[in-house]
């Protein structure tokens, strides 16, 4: 079914079209004719990547009230990134006049910056997670009264993350709403809510055909989100070769990704939508001639590629549906030659990779970034084979003035020559590793106390140590294994020589010997991601309860009463925050 035979409005229509899209999924083309047709409530069983976004919002905008200046609709996410991605999703299909006002709200960032924006901008879409809209409905800021429209996106995700009795006490206190849902399955819990919630709801189920690729390896490595594209530069340095693409899910994304790259001496170009056609028709030239082997690019970019002998596909950023990623390894792996796909991830990206598997039934393998000294031995391997290739493929005929060069150059000793090739083949690169850290995220299972302190029998004794502090908490992604694996690169510690370790959001706090205390000089310089390391003393409290204000060598320990903001005072039981 067609997207202009379902009776959208005319800019829903003409985004669609922009966006290269004119046949309707399986579940639009039944979603969206019963959502526009009355006021209903709706569920609607597909998986991801079957195009549910598209299936709510279009008959969405076709229900609001422009003029009217509060929140019509919420939409209910399991995280901060799906919120994101559904409201960027909004900005895609209304634009101009019949721009739709919106705001996604989640928690791990100040709730001032939401505040504000709900009472400036008056947006009709609220898009966030369960947690953060029970705060701004506790604070007055959000109020259910107003709103028609309650869209529960991904309801058994939600279930899994412990938002479950926030989602049924959103949907109770919405007096005048009607409720859409989707998901991809229906445990009992979520038909609890649909027997005790919904009024005659209609249904439609969408049976999704099995995705997979055989001829493609697929792995995933985890980086901290600092850390996305120095991880990418040490995957690029450890291959033997790559000729592929490299994607990312924006414009401006692709643009700073190849620029970035670029910076770090590997010859890439991007191919975005912003592109002139003469320029995109320059890249794909010299891609296809392999001038440039490696393209960072969008997947709107990248749906007229074809190019049969890609080695690589690399998701620096995961797409937003199954489809995508599914056509992104799609691209490599043909002609029978066997490709690689990789994904590097976050930490709180982990759970889409065991979505991709479970819905793909095709295993997706981790696999960690080499040690810093096996990608230097590997870079000189690769150094050495270049030059030999080379100067194998130089010939004489053809270069005539080579004799005349040799000439020049006998001034020169060997040594000499080497140490002029070295530094203009890997000088800069070995540089950057001399104190480069390793990046590898250790798995759940190895991280044991990771959720916040090591404490085991080794190191000072509890007391007859120096406590210090160093500037990486749970914010950079930060635990107890990655702080002593950074200390030991860093300034030579063993392990046996560290006793506690505290992990909080901004700092973090380890003790080691007072006798040890100079080896510590050796983090100067360091980084970790993007930020400058610095270590200090731990010995005084600090006169306020800030945590991570810098000033000499006062302690950087909170209060243990410091109470942390953003909190009702109404009692729920416990549910993570995103």
């Amino acid at each position: 079914m067609k997207f202009a035979e379902m009776g959208l409005r005319p800019s829903s229509l003409e985004a669609l079209e922009k966006l290269g899209f004119a046949d309707a999924t399986e579940i639009q083309a039944q979603a969206i004719p019963l959502l526009l047709e009355a006021d209903i409530d709706f569920i609607g069983q597909a998986q991801t990547g079957t195009g549910k976004t598209a299936a709510f919002l279009l008959p969405l905008f076709e229900k609001l009230d422009p003029s009217a200046r509060h929140v019509q609709a919420l939409i209910l996410a399991p995280t901060r990134e799906l919120a994101n991605q559904i409201e960027g999703e909004i900005a895609k299909f209304t634009t101009g006049k019949e721009r739709v006002r919106s705001l996604s709200v989640y928690g791990g960032t100040p709730i001032s910056g939401q505040l504000r924006e709900l009472r400036q901008n008056a947006p009709s879409v609220v898009v966030g997670t369960p947690g953060r809209v029970i705060d701004l409905i506790d604070r007055g800021a959000l109020k259910l009264e107003d709103v028609r429209y309650v869209i529960l996106d991904e309801a058994d995700e939600m279930l899994d993350m412990g938002f479950f009795d926030d989602v049924q006490s959103i949907i109770a206190n919405s007096p005048h709403k009607k409720v859409w849902m989707f998901s991809a399955t229906m445990p009992a819990p979520i038909k609890g809510l649909v027997d005790k919630h919904f009024h005659d709801p209609k249904m439609v189920k969408v049976t999704k055909q099995q995705l997979t690729t055989t001829s493609v390896e697929q792995t995933y490595l985890v980086a901290r989100p600092g850390d996305m594209v120095e991880a990418l530069c040490r995957y690029l340095d450890s291959v033997d070769d790559i000729y592929g693409l490299i994607f990312t899910r924006t414009k401006i994304g692709a643009q700073q990704l190849a620029d970035a790259l670029n910076s770090r001496g590997y010859s890439t170009e991007s191919l975005h939508g912003d592109m002139e056609q003469d320029a995109r028709d320059f890249t794909m030239k010299r891609f296809k001639e392999k001038k440039c082997k490696v393209v960072a690019c969008t997947d709107v970019a990248a749906r007229g590629i074809d190019v049969s002998d890609l080695t690589h596909v690399i998701n620096v950023e995961l797409p937003a549906d199954l489809e995508s990623y599914v056509h992104r390894i799609g691209r490599t792996g043909r002609g029978g030659a066997k490709g690689i796909a990789l994904s590097i991830v976050t930490p709180q990206e982990l759970r889409k990779i065991g979505l991709i598997e479970r819905i793909t039934k095709a295993k997706i393998a981790r696999i960690d970034l080499p040690q810093v000294e096996e990608i230097r031995g590997r870079l000189i391997s690769k150094a050495v084979k270049s030059v030999q290739t080379l100067a194998g493929e130089m010939v004489m005929e053809q270069n005539p003035e080579f004799s005349e060069f040799t000439t020049a150059m006998e001034t020169l000793t060997k040594e000499e020559l080497l140490k002029a090739l070295y530094s203009k083949t890997l000088g800069e690169t070995m540089k950057k590793y001399r104190k480069a850290r390793d990046l590898n995220v250790m798995a759940p299972s190895q991280r044991g106390a990771a959720t916040g302190s090591r404490d085991m029998n080794q190191g000072p004794a509890r007391g007859q140590g120096q406590r210090y502090m160093i500037n990486v908490g749970k914010m950079d992604g930060a635990n107890p294994g990655e702080i002593l694996r950074f200390l030991s690169q860093t300034t030579g510690l063993r392990g046996s020589e560290v006793g506690k370790i505290d992990i909080r959001e901004k700092v973090s706090f380890f003790e080691i010997s007072a006798s040890m205390g100079t080896k510590l000089n050796g983090v100067k310089g360091s980084t970790w991601g993007k930020r400058s390391v610095f270590v200090d003393q731990a010995d005084r409290l600090p006169s306020s309860p800030m945590e991570g204000s810098r000033g000499g060598s006062r302690s950087y320990e909170p209060r243990s009463g410091a109470r942390a903001p953003e909190r009702s005072s109404r009692p729920r039981g416990p549910r993570p925050t995103l």
